[in-house]
């Protein structure tokens, strides 16, 4: 399992780019954060933290945000 660098992590919240490769709770972590991200942009570092802990909790998804 490797994670994606912070500033990896930063750029799939920031962006629109289809997650369509991503597992149905990657997709829903990942979509959940960045409406939070929308509605706040301050909470991005926080937000980029959160992704780090559900990657590291869930290997498939380490495994699939290297890949997004």
């Amino acid at each position: 399992m490797t994670l994606p660098n912070p500033l990896k992590l930063r750029s799939i919240i920031t962006s629109d780019t289809a997650l369509s490769s991503a597992s149905l709770a990657t997709r829903i972590v990942v979509g959940r954060l960045r409406i939070e991200v929308r509605n706040n942009p301050g909470l991005i570092d926080a937000k980029v933290q959160e992704l780090v802990a559900f990657a590291r909790q869930n290997a498939f998804a380490a495994d699939e945000l290297v890949q997004l």
